[in-house]
């Protein structure tokens, strides 16, 4: 399935277009404001080929989807019409407590994070080059590429305002302009003067103070300019709204917002800085042990958000962070060790490589493949992972470790750990975390056991043998019991094609993969024909022609599914030769395709067989497993 149809798909699960209120995405999540819970699809979403996995969670529901996520949501966003306020959205459930609180978080700060990542990671090759010698401080090339770096924290107001004003659903362009007042010279220039004098508006002084790289007023100034703009949007009247309203609102928002709002909103900040220092000092490697245990926890319910205010605030401030950012390397590494642990214990080819594959993105920072697809699943590498931070996480607190930049936390955010200010001794202790988390979860996921083998076909001749409880036994005097044999009770799929088989495991649609619609095995076609797998009659033929169904004499419900996500060719290249109610005999034509056409559209043309009445059988076994099979030779033996 491609980002497109995958979008498309998600969309319509999720209730359609009208049940979404807004849409953005993290690193590794697309995540929504729905108007009904009730419409979304949670189950068939987790089943789409392509998604992780899915939740509701702060009144978000949220679709993993990995490393592939700004491509799904590009195409996802060129679907919607977002960007504009209706009355149903007004109508709309809003999220209470502190579920309101995370969830605004998130809508704000998920948007900006390519800006902040970008330009974070940037600092940290410039402190790694400088450290080198590679680049000096006073040349050009460090100058204007330091500029970069910075731009995006000295500039945050302005991005926060775009990020607040489409959360709280306002113009974009008047929060700019509240931003660029915050910014203006005037408050500026008379914040680094030491102004003594306090400018007055109304006879009330103005707080002066430094509004770059703040967090906190910006956004609670785009709040309260909302909530003005509404009220005021209904007072002007239609005529003159583009010339009053905006005029108005800012001249009701900006004093508060300088007056009192602004302020209030450094206090907060100022707080938080002072709340970190406080626990640090007084807890110490506590701190770390829990957070370090419990931040993929905390990361899967989204409460991390929680903690962005103040990773920003004291980025601004202080110009490194202690708690977030280096708490959030050491869990991620533990993830890492891991998945690298299963992968090397495994014998699941599939979970081999699922676990390689995760393992890589965990150790670049993007560990939600690694959770949802490996130690979620199995569970106790999950836990071995949570040991893992704790332990990482009690060495980099009780050490003090600093992260001087905001990045995705991985291997590659680690020269953000070499002090702008010369020393690597912080880097060093960046290092030995990163590698008592590893470690330990690497090990401790080796020593645990745990399951990840999948049934394994029987072959026909490994049936089990019929065991009669001992009541079932001919009494004295008594005829024997007629007992009738597997063989008696077994019925027959001959292969309705010609190609190389492939287990069901190994495709990449998760739905078969997962036998979700049952047993069976897959077929590659080397010609493109299908017929017939027994006597019976057709029950359903795919509008899309790509897939039909028959039930045999014996009952067997049988799906043939030619290629995979096929349906979006629409009924191009196949042609079908039966219709529904039609009785067939073994080898009967039912569907012709044109097996070259529908490669050259980017399709993979592995075929599905499954039994989907799987459940009333006591077995659905497979004669081959591997090799090539030619049409109408035994495919699958159902057991009763």
């Amino acid at each position: 399935m491609n980002h497109r149809e995958l979008s498309t798909e998600i969309i319509e699960l999720t209730g359609g277009e009208e049940n979404i209120i807004q849409a953005w995405h993290c690193i590794t999540r697309l995540r929504f404001n729905v108007k009904d819970e009730k419409k979304v699809q949670l189950e068939q979403i987790k089943k789409l080929n392509g998604v992780l996995g899915a939740q509701f969670q702060n009144d978000q529901f949220q679709v993993v989807i990995g490393n592939n996520v700004a491509a799904v949501y590009e195409e996802l966003e060129g679907q919607l019409k977002q960007g504009t306020s209706t009355e149903h959205d007004k109508q709309a459930p809003r999220s209470r407590g502190i579920n309101a609180v995370l969830d605004t978080i998130s809508g704000i700060f998920t948007p900006i994070l390519p800006a902040i990542v970008g330009t974070g990671m940037l600092k940290g090759i410039l402190a790694l080059l400088v450290t080198l010698g590679l680049l000096h401080e006073t040349s050009g090339e460090y100058q204007i590429l330091s500029s970069i770096g910075n731009a995006a924290f000295y500039f945050l107001p302005f991005l926060l305002a775009v990020s607040s004003a489409r959360k709280f659903k306002v113009n974009e362009y008047i929060a700019l302009t509240l931003a660029g007042t915050l910014m203006y010279p005037t408050i500026l220039d008379a914040f680094n003067a030491n102004h003594l004098e306090p400018i007055r508006f109304l006879s009330l002084p103005v707080s002066i103070v430094n509004y770059t790289q703040s967090v906190i007023p910006i956004i609670l100034g785009v709040w309260l300019l909302s909530c003005v703009y509404r009220w005021v949007d209904k007072v002007i009247p239609g005529p003159v709204k583009v010339i009053f309203t905006s005029m108005i609102v800012l001249v009701i928002t900006v004093p508060v917002l300088l007056i009192a709002i602004g302020p209030l909103g450094t206090y907060i900040g100022t707080y938080l800085e002072m709340g970190t220092s406080w626990l640090f000092a007084h807890s110490g490697p506590l701190t770390g042990i829990i957070l370090g245990g419990l931040m993929p926890l905390i990361v899967m319910t989204g409460m991390h958000y929680a903690f962005f205010p103040g990773t920003l605030q004291n980025l601004s401030k202080l110009g490194y962070d202690v708690l977030l950012l280096p708490i959030n390397l050491v869990t991620n590494m533990s993830q890492a060790g891991a998945v690298m642990a299963v992968f090397l214990k495994t014998k699941n080819p599939n979970m081999k490589s699922i676990a390689l594959s995760s393992g890589i993105s965990a150790l670049l920072g993007i560990t939600e493949p690694a959770l949802y697809g490996v130690t979620l699943k199995l569970k106790k590498p999950f836990y071995a992972s949570l040991v893992g931070g704790a332990a990482g996480g009690g060495f980099i607190t009780a050490v003090g470790l600093k992260c001087f930049g905001f990045a995705v936390p991985g291997l590659l955010s680690l020269p953000l750990y070499i002090d702008p200010k010369g020393g690597m001794s912080n880097f060093w202790y960046a290092l030995i975390g990163v590698a008592i988390s590893f470690i330990v979860s690497f090990i401790l996921t080796l020593m645990l056991k745990w399951d990840d083998s999948e049934p394994q076909p029987l072959a026909a001749s490994d049936s089990p043998p019929m065991e009669l409880k001992p009541e079932a036994l001919p009494k004295e005097n008594e005829m024997p019991l007629t007992v009738r044999s597997i063989e008696e009770k077994k019925g027959e799929v001959q292969s309705p094609l010609t190609g190389e088989l492939v287990p069901l495991a190994e495709l990449p649609d998760k739905t078969f993969a997962d036998e979700l619609t049952g047993k069976g095995i897959a077929i590659r076609p080397t010609e493109g024909k299908v017929t017939a797998p027994f006597d019976g009659t057709v029950t359903m033929v795919a509008k899309s022609k790509h897939a039909i169904m028959l039930q045999s004499t014996d009952g067997i419900d049988i799906l043939i599914h030619v290629g995979l996500n096929t349906v979006s060719l629409k009924g191009k290249f196949f042609e079908v030769k039966v219709e529904a109610g039609q009785e067939v005999r073994l080898g009967d034509p039912l569907v012709e395709f044109d097996l070259e056409s529908i490669k050259a559209a980017g399709l993979d043309i592995v075929s599905p067989i499954i039994v989907t009445n799987t459940p009333d059988y006591l077995d659905v076994v497979p004669v081959h497993v591997k090799g090539v099979i030619s049409m109408n030779e035994l495919l699958l033996v159902t057991v009763r």
